[in-house]
């Protein structure tokens, strides 16, 4: 092997270990869920079936409107399997009130199919996600993915508990969607709820932090403001 491809795989990796201990580092402030509770499993059984029998950029209409618990339930019932390929789940429901903590009913879901290591949202997805944030008052979205087993995950979890870990394109993903959210939320008072979840090794984590590398130019910009302010 030559010198130069050597010194890119040592690159590479050295990168990838480097997203994976920052990425890590924000999992501390983003607990891993064991269970979700008040789960309607017949229902959730449902969504899961659902799913398993879905073609590539299709929508599941529910029969009835289904609780934010049971239809995550649901979603992690089916992305939990032993997929060779990533997918991504999203849900579009309506909060019972303004908070985002306020109960949440869910009237269907799209599936988009992805490759052994990466998924896209489709422009039909897109395009209704958009519309159901713009249309909806009090809007809850919940935006899920997979990380199917490989061998490094593999080969790491027989050394250390492998819970699900965001990548860096996972949490940007998360915060420009949020960020979005937010102008459009100061500019017609409709405050929509955007929440991310990862499924990796069985697990269920929420994303809630961007990555290290943005958090980093938001406290850089937050400390220029503040110079600017004082002098």
């Amino acid at each position: 092997m030559a010198q130069a491809d050597e010194n890119n795989i040592g690159s590479t990796l050295k990168d990838w270990l480097m997203e994976v201990v920052a990425s890590k580092v924000l999992t501390l402030f983003e607990p891993e869920k064991k269970s979700i509770p008040n789960v309607n499993i017949g229902q959730s059984r449902y969504i899961s079936g659902k799913l398993g029998k879905s073609r590539d950029d299709s929508f599941i209409k529910f029969p009835q409107r289904y609780g934010r618990h049971t239809t995550l339930a649901g979603i992690w019932m089916f992305l939990k399997k032993d997929h060779e390929k990533e997918y991504l789940v999203t849900a579009f429901g309506k909060r019972k009130g303004a908070g985002t903590d306020r109960p949440a009913q869910f009237d269907g879901i799209h599936i988009s199919h992805g490759s052994e290591h990466s998924v896209r949202f489709s422009a039909t997805c897109l395009s209704y996600l958009q519309e159901h944030t713009n249309r909806i008052e009090n809007a809850e979205v919940m935006i899920c993915h997979n990380h199917p087993k490989n061998f490094i995950s593999n080969l790491v979890s027989q050394i250390i508990d492998w819970s699900p870990l965001p990548s860096n394109t996972d949490r940007e993903t998360m915060y420009q969607f949020r960020y979005r959210g937010l102008v459009r939320w100061l500019a017609s008072g409709h405050f929509p709820s955007l929440r991310f979840f990862v499924v990796e090794n069985g697990g269920l984590r929420e994303i809630q932090l961007p990555p290290f590398e943005r958090i980093s130019e938001i406290l850089n910009s937050m400390t220029n403001q503040t110079s600017s302010i004082n002098s």
